[in-house]
């Protein structure tokens, strides 16, 4: 067992199914889903963008298998972890802010990107001109 010692964390943002932890944990499980939808004229219509309609978010990710069998000795003079200060802007989409060991982690963002952009099909009301000198 160790312990953590941590004298000051400032975290200004965690979100979208991100960890924070101090201390030790066993597992770790981290899952996000986003569709990021960017309109060139925005508008929302209700109902719309289903994870269903996407095959990326049905796919399994690959996980490696060992077949190695592995030893190992590990050998902590000292048990504790000792932070001063830590300064994290942000921590997102399934990632992790940790001070301490974790056995087992998974952690897995999927994130579809769209953009609807008008073109020029495009109503002349709804273009943006360059402004003239």
């Amino acid at each position: 067992m160790r312990i953590s010692n941590v004298n000051e964390i400032n975290v200004h943002s965690l979100s979208f199914s991100s960890h924070f932890l101090i201390g030790d944990s066993c597992f770790i499980n981290a899952r996000s889903k986003a569709l990021a939808v960017k309109r060139e004229f925005p508008r929302f219509y209700g109902k719309e963008g289903s994870f269903s309609e996407y095959p990326i978010f049905s796919m399994e990710n690959p996980i490696p298998k060992v077949n190695e069998n592995i030893q190992m000795c590990v050998t902590n003079v000292n048990p504790n972890i000792y932070v001063n200060r830590i300064k994290v802007k942000g921590v997102s989409s399934s990632s992790i802010l940790q001070v301490g060991s974790t056995n087992t982690i998974f952690a897995e963002a999927k994130i579809k990107h769209i953009r609807q952009l008008m073109g020029d099909a495009a109503p002349l009301a709804t273009r943006k001109t360059p402004n003239k000198i």
